[in-house]
């Protein structure tokens, strides 16, 4: 079912997620939450290069419907990957308790799931600060979709540190610590 999560007509992924199975969840609805915020910034890009009235600001418009577009290409593959890695780390709690590496087995599946949404995360806060970038010089026809999209993208940015924060007692207490770190630099939306 993951290997294909974002070709799924709409209906389908929204039965999927609200079912009984385990993936996809809320890291995949994150990243998924990111790229649409992505997808609004482009529109309003879309709707100002072109128009001779822009004519000033398109190659700058241009140059941010490329990052945003290849963000969005980015956050599709990582709601299929969210999957994936949740469902190593569900199998290697599956494992026997008396497994010599089962510890060592929950770790790394741990580290994987928790790398994945913090991937997400980093690349959300792109997505912010890009939208940040596209709104003032946008057709101001747009603003409303670019608002939306930031709104929809600092929701994924916290979703995603939620899919961080619940794998990392999992995860090596050195690891942890760079970890958390890295997610508490890419949740600071004030500083720069």
């Amino acid at each position: 079912m993951n290997a294909a999560l974002t070709q799924q007509p709409i209906e389908q992924f929204l039965s999927a997620l609200g079912s009984d199975q385990p993936t996809p969840g809320g890291g995949a609805a994150a990243a998924l939450s990111a790229a649409l915020a992505a997808q609004l910034g482009h529109k309003a890009g879309a709707l100002t290069v072109g128009k001779p009235r822009f004519a000033e600001v398109e190659q700058q418009v241009g140059d941010l419907m490329q990052r945003l577009a290849r963000a969005t290409e980015m956050l599709k593959q990582l709601v299929s990957e969210d999957a994936v890695a949740y469902e190593a780390l569900a199998a290697a709690f599956k494992l026997p308790k008396d497994r010599d590496d089962r510890a060592e087995q929950i770790e790394v599946a741990a580290s994987y799931a928790a790398g994945v949404p913090l991937q997400t995360a980093a690349l959300t806060r792109r997505v912010i600060r890009t939208l940040e970038r596209i709104r003032p010089i946008a057709n101001p026809n747009l603003v409303s979709d670019v608002d939306v999209g930031q709104a929809l993208a600092r929701a994924a940015l916290e979703s995603a540190a939620i899919n961080v924060r619940v794998n990392l007692p999992f995860v090596n207490q050195a690891h942890r610590e760079v970890v958390a770190r890295e997610l508490e630099q890419i949740c600071q939306l004030d500083r720069d």
